[in-house]
């Protein structure tokens, strides 16, 4: 991997109507896969977040929900998935996403954005992770790889935003969302852990940053050391796609009316878009 950092955009942190996401987000993700934006949340919303967070753990040592646990007498999570479902969810992030975040997605997207994951990556107490380099839905190898990866660009968005500091866990390799795959990067995948890519770069992020980023850029998880993690991790596609099969099966939890009805109405369209575009034999992507 190469000695170097993703660039970041720092902008100050700005209410719900106030668009951040311009040209230059908007060349960084099609030339890069990815934008990072410095500061872009106030330390009381962070601070906030954190307060979800915890109070997410304690319901789930007190049995109010049920998550996968590093350490459970230390406190330390694993990954958590389905935050936006009714027994996960906090206000905190729903509002997050409302004034912080639902603009940006749909500048990114340029439309109507709907829910696809929410969950947060954790984690911590010396247990180390490490994941092999890869796409989150794609074909390496494929004679129609570059096709099928420029049909989807700009669809589909995820995020990362730490609520811990020091977050180096995530590298890229900038560039690598629309182009074929290199031989170098099918023989990392291959390879699991051991595989290396010499373009790769590692990501840095703080407390207030948020990283956008195309799940087809290749990028693997890393903190062999199992250093403390904390970081809110979703996606979310254009609306007019529809719920494919690794998003299906939230329709239930997701569309209790109780839950719907507590949520902020910009989260809320979110979700609701996400239940509109529920399908009873969903397909994968490599079949849109």
């Amino acid at each position: 991997m190469v000695e170097g950092t993703a660039a970041r955009s720092n902008r100050e942190p700005m209410g719900q109507k106030d668009m951040r996401i311009g040209t230059a987000e908007h060349e960084a993700l099609d030339r890069d896969g990815y934008v990072l934006l410095g500061g872009a949340f106030t330390r009381q919303r962070v601070q906030s977040l954190r307060e979800g967070v915890a109070d997410l753990l304690e319901r789930a040592r007190g049995g109010a929900c049920t998550i996968p646990w590093i350490d459970a007498a230390a406190g330390v999570p694993d990954r958590i998935g389905h935050m936006m479902h009714p027994d996960k969810y906090h206000p905190a992030w729903g509002q997050w996403l409302a004034d912080d975040v639902a603009a940006d997605l749909e500048a990114l997207l340029q439309g109507p954005a709907r829910h696809s994951l929410f969950g947060m990556l954790a984690g911590g107490a010396g247990h180390g992770y490490r994941m092999a380099w890869h796409r989150d839905i794609g074909k390496p190898g494929a004679s129609d790889e570059a096709d099928f990866l420029r049909r989807h660009h700009g669809r589909l968005i995820q995020f990362n935003a730490p609520l811990l500091e020091g977050d180096n866990f995530l590298h890229v390799v900038p560039g690598s969302h629309v182009r074929a795959s290199t031989a170098e990067e099918i023989a990392a995948a291959r390879a699991g852990v051991a595989g290396t890519i010499a373009a790769g770069i590692e990501v840095r992020l703080e407390p207030g940053d948020i990283l956008y980023y195309n799940a087809n850029l290749w990028h693997r998880g890393w903190n062999p050391d199992g250093h403390p993690r904390q970081t809110l991790h979703a996606a979310y596609w254009k609306a007019e796609y529809p719920v494919m099969i690794h998003e299906h099966g939230q329709q239930e939890a997701l569309g209790a009316a109780a839950h719907l009805q507590r949520l902020p109405p910009q989260t809320r369209q979110l979700i609701q878009r996400y239940l509109d575009a529920h399908a009873d034999a969903p397909k994968s992507l490599l079949d849109l």
